[in-house]
């Protein structure tokens, strides 16, 4: 991203998320893409963990049918009792959010809203086989979904959910527009799903 679209994505993000930027990570890998991402403590109204990347837009995906866009950025929603300023913490949810971010690019492929990526075994002390890419509908405003850098140059933001095997199959077995629903119930006491773990609790 040039400097000018980096400072109109940021004040995107901290328009809806309500809050100042926290602090911007900086890849340590230079090959391809250069993505950035930023990190927003939990707040009272936003009670979690938000990263954002930025600067995967940069990569313009392949015209397919159904789609909300050409561009992407990313974010995921982790529990507040996760410590993401613990450097190993931080570090495994930022790698993740990194490589799906990087996916498009690397495969030379697109991704919207209800599309799902696996990479298989996890490793030790995690229960992740893979993600899924939701809208962000714990944001309040709807308008977080897109935010445009310039007249040619609009990016669409989806959120990242990660998933067990368990959750991948029954992905695939109910479909990803109820999946969709299981991530965000409309019941009123109905426990929501959306934030990513590395090993899966009983807050998921």
């Amino acid at each position: 991203m040039r400097p000018r679209e980096m400072e109109k994505f940021i004040a995107h993000c901290e328009k809806y998320f309500e809050q100042k930027t926290e602090m911007v990570l900086h890849p340590s890998n230079k090959d391809g893409l250069h993505i950035d991402i930023l990190r927003f403590e939990p707040t009272e109204k936003y009670p979690f963990w938000k990263l954002v990347t930025m600067g995967a837009s940069d990569y313009k995906m392949p015209k397919q049918k159904v789609t909300l866009g050409d561009r992407n950025e990313y974010m995921m929603f982790v529990h507040p009792d996760e410590d993401l300023r613990a450097k190993d913490t931080l570090s495994w949810y930022g790698d993740i959010l990194a490589s799906i971010a990087m996916y498009p690019a690397n495969t030379k492929t697109a991704v919207s809203y209800a599309h799902s990526i696996e990479w298989g075994e996890p490793e030790p002390g995690c229960d992740m086989e893979g993600a899924f890419l939701e809208m962000p509908q714990a944001i309040e405003s709807t308008d977080i979904l897109r935010c445009k850098l310039g007249p040619f140059k609009t990016v669409v933001c989806l959120q990242v959910v990660t998933l067990t095997r368990a959750e991948i199959d029954k992905l695939i077995e109910i479909g990803p527009h109820r999946f969709s629903d299981y991530l965000y119930p409309d019941e009123e006491d109905a426990l929501p799903h959306f934030f990513c773990e590395k090993k899966r609790t009983d807050r998921f």
